[in-house]
């Protein structure tokens, strides 16, 4: 049994069910688009702070309990959100979310690199992640269905069982390391001012990177989609769309040997849907979620290259790969509080322009880098 592949599946699973839930439930609760971006953009700077510390204590005590960790912040935010009523309970919870966070990415791509070489590394981080697409789309669909056809109240039970089975398999992850933690030691592998000149360049890069689909996946498209009168099973559908057609395209993109022209024409079609949304009539949004998935598909391997050519080679690989990542998800929480005010101010069109230039960008700063670099795609 690949338990690093189940575990991946299911923290997708609810993490994403959740980014749909949450948002949608506060919208039920009275709460304003500008409060909820408040909320929502708490679980980043906590992702942030958390990651670095977890990826820290894995370059000493070994990753598998940095996992167990995660599924056990996974039933306690569940938790905390069954008996939230009002912004400040949500928010205690996206603090956890935002930990638990911190803990499966501090550790998830360092036990990939053990278990693999060289480039198969960036391969079987990019499978990882489109089996993480797939269960993203299949957590989305489950959230409408349960939104559509019963009380949140239960769709948050049938998340708290799911937790629990993810907290039992990051058991029989393998792991070795120390016993105990030396804290004197996390702060000397946290130092940004340590790290190579190229990581610093690339987590610039990242920054936009990520908060080009942070913030549409996390905040706009389910409030976007109900603005417009879709319900809970209709919105789930849409962005359900959109994690799967991304996977088909990571999947195939890599079977075709990927090159830098064909990823370029993902960067275009993200921003073409992301323009197209609110000036084309309502049953129009489906397919062009759908092609935002192609275009974030396409971007998927790069992403993945650009992480593995800043860190290979070092050796506190958890708490460099943390740090490349630091600015990308401070830069998301801005982005999140920043879309609530901009929709609020000037509608979701403004937002979906800006996500959509970032995201072209990103693409030519990255290409950029890997070139100086001499790293061959």
């Amino acid at each position: 049994m690949d338990e690093l592949k189940i575990i991946n599946f299911l923290d997708a699973f609810i993490t994403n069910a959740l980014s749909v839930i949450i948002p949608l439930l506060l919208v039920a609760r009275g709460v304003d688009v500008i409060q909820i971006g408040l909320v929502v953009s708490i679980s980043p700077v906590i992702f942030v702070v958390s990651r670095s510390i977890f990826a820290a204590m894995s370059d000493q005590v070994g990753v598998r309990k940095i996992f167990i960790v995660n599924g056990a912040m996974n039933v306690v935010s569940l938790l905390i959100y069954s008996v939230a009523s009002g912004p400040f309970l949500f928010s205690v919870g996206k603090m956890f979310e935002g930990a638990r966070s911190g803990a499966m990415w501090a550790v998830n791509r360092t036990a990939v690199f053990m278990r693999r070489s060289g480039r198969k590394v960036v391969d079987e981080m990019s499978r990882t992640q489109a089996i993480r697409t797939g269960a993203a789309a299949m957590g989305i669909m489950t959230a409408g269905v349960l939104l559509n056809n019963y009380p949140f109240d239960a769709a948050i039970v049938f998340f708290i069982i799911l937790s629990v089975v993810l907290f039992s398999v990051s058991f029989l992850v393998e792991g070795t390391g120390r016993s105990k933690v030396k804290v004197k030691e996390i702060f000397g592998q946290l130092d940004f001012r340590k790290t190579s000149d190229l990581l610093k360049r690339t987590s610039l890069i990242m920054m936009p990177f990520s908060s080009a689909t942070a913030v549409p996946l996390s905040l706009v498209f389910p409030l976007f989609l109900k603005s417009i009168g879709y319900d809970y099973w209709l919105i789930g559908v849409a962005i359900a769309l959109y994690y799967i057609v991304s996977a088909l395209t990571t999947f195939v993109l890599m079977r075709m040997k990927w090159r830098e022209r064909a990823m370029w024409v993902g960067a275009v079609l993200f921003l073409a849907g992301g323009m197209l949304l609110t000036v084309l009539d309502g049953k129009w949004a489906v397919p062009l979620i759908g092609i935002m998935g192609i275009g974030d598909g396409m971007a998927t391997p790069l992403w993945e290259v650009l992480v593995f050519n800043s860190v290979k080679r070092r050796k506190d690989m958890s708490s460099e790969i943390a740090l490349l990542h630091t600015p990308s998800n401070l830069s998301n929480a801005v982005g999140l509080i920043a879309a609530g005010v901009l929709v609020a101010q000037w509608g979701y069109g403004i937002v979906f322009l800006l996500c959509g230039v970032l995201f072209v960008l990103s693409f030519y700063w990255s290409f950029e880098l890997l070139r100086e670099s001499q790293y061959r795609l």
